[in-house]
């Protein structure tokens, strides 16, 4: 069977499609060390948005820990057990909206800030 594969790979102008000799950039010479890597950026520390949502993290853990205990461990008369849930299901949300915070805000600090000029541009 046939393919013809050698038609299929070439160009128009009748060369391979994988050469490249018009690009001598890209070869690299046997036997050479590879150039020694450039030192790393010291990195700035975290804003205080950061830090502060990561404490929010930590204080809606705690509560949402908290109140899931209560709820398993103490039967509650009435309707006190909706409470314990309600309080559970705003630490849930409160925690993931800290931990997103958290995250945007550190990628947020990895940016280089350019500074204002006072002419507003």
């Amino acid at each position: 069977m046939d393919r013809r594969e050698s038609r299929l790979s070439e160009s128009k102008d009748g060369r391979p499609s994988g050469d490249e000799r018009e690009t001598p950039d890209n070869i690299v010479p046997l036997g050479v060390d590879a150039p020694p890597p450039e030192p790393p950026v010291e990195s700035k520390p975290l804003g205080r948005l950061h830090g502060l949502a990561i404490v929010g993290m930590a204080v809606f853990a705690l509560i949402g820990i908290a109140a899931m205990l209560a709820f398993i461990t103490i039967s509650w008369p009435d309707d006190s057990s909706r409470y314990v849930v309600a309080v559970f299901m705003i630490a849930v949300v409160g925690f993931v909206t800290s931990a997103s915070i958290a995250v945007f805000s550190a990628a947020r600090d990895t940016y280089p800030r350019h500074p204002r000029t006072p002419t507003g541009e």
